[in-house]
């Protein structure tokens, strides 16, 4: 019997921080500060506490498409099994979820999270197979300032890179960073490249960035260290409710190859 199946992991590291404050940096603290102490088989789902009242699961699998499809169903399942249950996040192959004070008991929760994991590695996940969100993008240099770099590392032209990119159906992995982005994969690894080694101060509302094979739409202006490849029209931004409902954990988007006229034509 698989070793996931006989133990469950446990940690009591606990930040003074909410796990809540942010969604990305928790996890990456939980990655660096757990590691050794939380470390479980490579089959064995981890349980860790970095709130008084949260919990964080982690999954033995790919924080790809198969991922995010069985954390949705963890989610699904800890509703049932948690129902005072105040809050839960979905995110690439992990789930945070956050209780009531007044009925949190963690011996509880980490033993009803354990069965609802197993439950999620046992059966084949369901990936969502409905019409994906469908965004126009311009992959014009003078939008894309290292739209040519990214060719050059490929070794192909840039109208090759706009192929490759627009020629997948991207998973939402995760959403987060700031309201409206999402964290969207698998990018081509012919055209994948690490992020920026010095963030741009300002990245324009509506860039289309990749990060290794990773790819995002800035939904507002601000710093960012994504290589920026193309743009789609801000105008589709310009809602705040809009692009915050625009993207969620398991949906998919298709990017579409549009002209400099058809850009400048849709808002620009």
């Amino acid at each position: 019997m698989d070793s996931w199946r006989r133990r469950r992991v446990r940690c009591p590291w606990r930040p003074r921080r909410s796990a809540f404050t942010a969604i990305t940096p928790p996890l990456r603290r939980y990655s660096a500060a757990s590691a050794s102490s939380c470390r479980g088989s490579s089959r064995s789902p981890v349980i860790t506490f970095p709130g008084p009242v949260s919990a964080l699961v982690t999954l033995p699998v790919a924080p790809d498409r198969d991922g995010i499809a069985r954390v949705l169903r963890l989610e699904r399942c800890a509703r049932a099994a948690l129902p005072d249950l105040r809050a839960t996040i979905p995110a690439f192959n992990r789930l945070l979820v956050e209780g009531s004070p007044h009925s949190w008991d963690a011996e509880d929760v980490e033993s009803r999270l354990a069965a609802a994991a197993e439950e999620c590695l046992a059966e084949t996940p369901r990936i969502d197979e409905g019409d994906p969100v469908s965004l126009p993008v311009c992959y014009d240099p003078a939008l894309a300032p290292d739209l040519q770099e990214v060719a050059a590392n490929a070794g192909v032209d840039v109208a090759d890179v706009a192929r490759l990119h627009s020629g997948t159906t991207y998973a939402v992995l995760a959403t987060g960073f700031a309201p409206g982005f999402a964290y969207m994969g698998d990018v081509d690894a012919r055209i994948a490249m690490p992020r920026l080694t010095t963030p741009r101060p300002r990245v324009e509302a509506g860039a289309v960035g990749i990060a290794d094979r990773r790819t995002g739409i800035y939904p507002a202006a601000g710093p960012g260290g994504w290589r920026l490849i193309g743009r789609v029209p801000s105008a589709l931004f310009a809602d705040a409710a809009e692009r915050i409902a625009r993207f969620r954990p398991g949906g998919s988007v298709a990017f579409r190859p549009i002209d400099r006229d058809e850009y400048e034509a849709a808002g620009g």
